[in-house]
């Protein structure tokens, strides 16, 4: 009987590959870096990632419902097409058909933060929410957004992706950090950014910091989550103002997300919070609660994600499950039935993107 599910989180860094079961129990893992030579390898890898967990689960494929991944970046999920993905040699591709064509079974395609929300909602944080929104805040930021119990993906597949919020020039405590180039909240607030504030306080202007020997590399090449947490814990002057200030503008466009969509939850997640959410999310829910309106008196719920890397792949399933796996490779999802009560309503791209060309796999 097929009641098992492949999800996959082809991220920037990491393909994650799990073998789910109908109750959301993850049975086997299997992670790998990713190979972001070429368009064609990075296909060919995720097929062998999916390959190989299938075979250390022992199933057999008839065992195997369908197969979700999820992407960074613009995804048309109703044709199973990636439009953009500015961290993965994906854009421009037909990932869904590709896979469909190469295992011979159901394959549904999303954003990845809107799978990690979905996921949220099924097996997470916001079990219990109606309404949801997700604030994922790792390499970039991104976000999702569930209204009613379904995911929203908007006209053109936009829906959710607070990372390109535009953050007004003087939005900043201080004077000069913001120049024409950095108008979007990920430029201000994602990892990258804040690696890019820190090396240019450490090397260009002089200011000193643990960082240096958190991380044990003078030129400071990457900055990971982790020596941020630490050099937090260690009170960095440095360090503790940059993540102040990101706080604080995710405070802000947490008030905006509560303004335009008014969700019971708001779930932040991705690996910054992973790491500094014990330091970032106080910040954050006091600047939220202090711009904020103060509607009809029910508390906002700003959370922590609960599952993690799992959520993409937990919300990957949800998807299968709510657009009935078998009729994923279908444009449009099978709406649910009476008899399928368990089966979470998903709503896909309103109009499918076009393209003019024959997308390549080279």
């Amino acid at each position: 009987m097929a009641n098992h599910y492949v999800a996959v989180d082809v991220g920037g860094t990491k393909i994650l590959a799990a073998v789910v079961n109908e109750s959301g129990k993850i049975l086997v893992r299997q992670k790998e870096k990713t190979d972001r030579r070429s368009k064609k390898r990075l296909i060919e890898q995720t097929q062998e990632v999916i390959s190989g967990v299938v075979k250390t689960s022992g199933l057999e494929k008839n065992a195997i419902s369908g197969i979700a991944l999820g992407v960074p970046g613009v995804v048309d999920s109703a044709r199973g097409y990636v439009v953009l993905a500015p961290n993965a040699p994906l854009s421009d591709t037909p990932l869904g058909p590709l896979m469909r064509e190469y295992f011979r079974l159901p394959v549904a395609i999303g954003n990845d933060v809107n799978l990690g929300v979905l996921g949220e909602q099924w097996r997470g944080a916001a079990r219990k929410a109606r309404s949801a929104f997700g604030i994922f805040v790792g390499t970039g930021i991104g976000g999702g957004l569930i209204l009613d119990g379904k995911l929203i993906e908007g006209f053109r597949g936009l829906a959710g992706e607070i990372g390109h919020l535009m953050v007004p020039l003087g939005a900043d405590e201080i004077a000069g950090m913001l120049t024409r180039k950095h108008l979007f909240l990920e430029d201000l607030c994602s990892r990258t950014a804040i690696e890019n504030q820190l090396r240019h306080a450490i090397h260009k202007e002089g200011h000193k910091s643990l960082l240096t020997e958190i991380v044990g590399d003078k030129k400071l090449e990457r900055i990971r989550s982790g020596a941020l947490k630490e050099a937090l814990r260690r009170k960095d002057p440095l360090v503790t103002d940059v993540m102040r200030r990101a706080s604080y503008l995710l405070g802000l466009a947490t008030a905006s997300v509560l303004h335009v969509v008014d969700p019971e939850v708001i779930i932040f997640g991705g690996g910054v919070v992973e790491a500094c959410g014990d330091w970032m999310l106080p910040l954050i829910e006091k600047t939220a609660h202090k711009v904020a309106m103060p509607g009809t008196g029910k508390k906002l719920q700003i959370v922590r994600s609960e599952l993690g890397d799992d959520a993409i792949i937990l919300g990957g399933v949800a998807l299968l499950r709510g657009a009935g796996a078998a009729t994923a490779e279908q444009d449009t999802p099978a709406p649910a039935t009476a008899k399928t009560p368990t089966k979470r309503p998903v709503v896909q791209v309103d109009k499918p993107l076009k393209t003019s060309k024959t997308p390549k796999t080279k």
